[in-house]
Parts: C-alpha cells; structure tokens; sequence
C-alpha cells in the first residue's frame, strides 16, 4: 500500500514539473542555486523583487549586487528554439520541428524597463549590467546584452572587475530595494494591470515612460521606435 501512495505522490510532483508554472518554479530555483546567498558588504542577492516609479511597477526576478555593478537578471524557462535580435519588439519560441511557433515580449527591452525605474529608484543609471537566462532553450539570437544559459551569469560576474561601489554605497541601495522587497507596493494583480496599460501604449507608439511619441529610427540590427523625447528618454521598442 505505501509503495501505492510513493508511487502516485511521486506522478502528481512530476506531472507539476511539466507544466508551465512547475518549470517555472524550477528554473527559478536554479537560477538561485546559481546565485548563491548573500554575503554582507560584499554580495547581495534579491529574488522576485516588486518595485514602484512613477505609479508603473516592475517586477524583477533576480538582482545580484556587489561592487563592481548591479546584475538585473531576466529569467526565460521556454523550451524550443529561440530566435530575436536586441530590438525587436518580439521574439519567436519555435517548437515541434516548427510546427509550432509562439511570440513572446523581448526579454531585453522588458530588462530594460526594469533597469531604468530601478536607475530611478536609487539614482544612478551608470551600475546595471542585464542579463538574460534560457536554462533549456537553443538560442538562435543576435544580442549585444548578455543572453544564455546559467554560465552566462558567472562570465559577466567575472567580466566586471572595475569597483565602482564602496561598501557605504552598496549597503545604501540594498536598503532602498529591501524596504520594496519587505513591503511590496503592488498586488501581483495590480502590476498585471500595469504591463497591459505600458503594452497598450507601447503599441500605440507613445512612450510608457515619459509619454512622448515613439518616431522610427535606424539602428545596428534595423529600424526601430525610439522616444522622441531622447536623449533625456532613451526607450525603444523593436518593430
């Protein structure tokens, strides 16, 4: 009888594995293996970090903090083969030998979002460095921002040498982003509500951060929408 109840305790965990919010869980789970734990005066780690700027709320996955940058990690548990480039509105996940094609949100303008209301918050835009995390895709993509598999956190991790954060420093933004961690401005709810109204603009090619028109300008990979209000508003959006 007990070999029974292993038996389908064991299928119903499995099972859940397979579904989208179970490799959800799982790849963020990962992703904090990666990570590691915090490390006073030295190394900060935040997961799942709800944060609020001018009444548009963010919600991050995983930030990592230590003297040489702010690490703003997005992280992407799609499977298939993944193809886009660093501004193109949306990307292509493409399964079943291309039977089957799902477009989802640039990862890399979404980070960038998330970047500019935490630059914002803390004020300082000069520290961010974005990486973006398939844990099980093939990635077909043409990107300058760091995008890949879990070794790509630790190479950019190394890459950074240059400090640029005393401790004071370090210890002060962690503050400001904890007291967001600990006490969350939004509901999951409301900020479901905020990324249809920032789509919604986005689409009608008004700028979600300042409110200004999007105009089409030429860039390395192509033409994309740019706020007119640049430089002081540097949001893009891919065509």
């Amino acid at each position: 009888m007990e070999w029974i109840i292993f038996a389908v305790v064991l299928f119903l965990i499995v099972t859940f594995f397979k579904t989208p919010t179970g490799k959800g869980i799982w790849g963020e789970f990962q992703v904090k293996m990666v990570l590691g734990k915090n490390k006073p005066d030295t190394k900060y780690v935040i997961n799942n970090l709800m944060i609020i700027n001018d009444g548009k709320s963010s919600q991050i996955d995983h930030l990592v903090m230590n003297k040489t940058g702010i690490f703003v990690i997005e992280t992407k548990n799609y499977s298939g083969r993944i193809y886009g480039n660093e501004d193109q509105k949306e990307w292509t996940q493409v399964l079943s030998y291309g039977k089957v094609k799902n477009r989802f949100y640039n990862p890399i303008l979404q980070n960038r979002t998330h970047i500019f209301a935490l630059s914002k918050l803390i004020g300082r835009s000069d520290c961010f460095i974005s990486i973006i995390v398939f844990p099980k895709a093939q990635l077909m993509t043409n990107t300058n921002t760091s995008v890949g598999y879990f070794g790509s956190i630790k190479r950019r991790y190394k890459a950074q040498t240059k400090e640029i954060f005393s401790v004071e420093e370090l210890n002060r933004i962690h503050g400001i982003l904890m007291e967001y961690k600990n006490n969350p401005p939004v509901s999951n709810k409301q900020h479901i509500e905020s990324i249809k109204t920032m789509r919604k603009n986005i689409d009608e090619n008004v700028c979600p951060r300042c409110g200004k028109p999007l105009v089409l300008k030429a860039g390395q990979y192509g033409s994309f929408y740019g706020c007119s209000g640049y430089p002081k508003c540097t949001f893009r959006k891919g065509r």
